[in-house]
């Protein structure tokens, strides 16, 4: 059976519907907690393909956050194996570090559910053909990166010029969150809240959004991460 490690760096920042529709396509998840403390492999030669999860740090909080470093480096093993990587919200920009980009705070926290529009490269994007009609997932971020050399951009928001993009052939890195579905966010809201307000944001508002939208969301998720699955070799 192929095998993904999927890091995870905080509470709420699970698999999600990734690691769902992965074990559906016969790829099993592990998970490796390192907010926790669970050693991560030095070796990635029982590994298939890596996904790096969400999480409160920021990707240059390397002192405060050691563990950090261990992922910055697995990312940079995966892509000399040519493994296909998935990198989400914080994973992205780990990713963005890793590769050479620079990731920094952004003009404005992105909280809730907003545009996401395809660029014309996307169009013959492997994961994502066929399927670049703007969309409204769930963003969760006060970071932001600057593209790392090669990259080809694949999406932007308002607040977000740099949403998706894809590396060599198969390392993705999502600023948004494509795992988090319904029932996950209401729970993620939930615990936030007071945050949310702090922010500025209504998480009454932000609940009712992701009603509307995440139903679709939710189905493209199903979409990209088969075809995900199906770089792995």
């Amino acid at each position: 059976m192929k095998r993904v490690l999927f890091i995870q760096n905080g509470e709420y920042e699970v698999p999600g519907l990734f690691g769902a529709v992965l074990e559906k396509c016969g790829v099993h998840v592990e998970t490796a907690h390192a907010w926790r403390g669970d050693s991560l492999p030095v070796s990635l030669e029982h590994w298939h393909g890596i996904a790096i999860g969400g999480g409160s740090m920021s990707a240059y909080g390397t002192d405060q956050y050691p563990f950090l470093k261990d992922e910055l480096a697995i990312l940079a093993k995966a892509r000399e194996q040519k493994m296909p990587v998935l990198g989400m919200c914080l994973g992205a920009q780990l990713m963005a570090a890793a590769y050479g980009g620079r990731v920094f705070p952004n003009h404005t926290k992105e909280i809730g559910c907003f545009d996401l529009r395809f660029t014309a490269a996307a169009e013959n994007d492997p994961l994502w053909q066929g399927h670049t009609r703007t969309f409204q997932p769930v963003s969760w971020h006060g970071d932001t990166f600057s593209l790392p050399p090669g990259a080809v951009l694949l999406a932007s928001s308002d607040i977000t010029p740099n949403q998706l993009f894809r590396l060599d052939d198969s390392l993705y890195g999502f600023q948004f969150h494509l795992e988090i579905g319904r029932e996950l966010l209401a729970d993620m809201i939930r615990e936030d809240a007071e945050s949310l307000r702090n922010h500025g944001v209504d998480p009454h508002e932000f609940l009712h959004a992701a009603g509307i939208h995440l139903p679709e969301a939710e189905k493209i998720a199903g979409i990209i991460f088969r075809r995900w699955a199906s770089l792995i070799t």
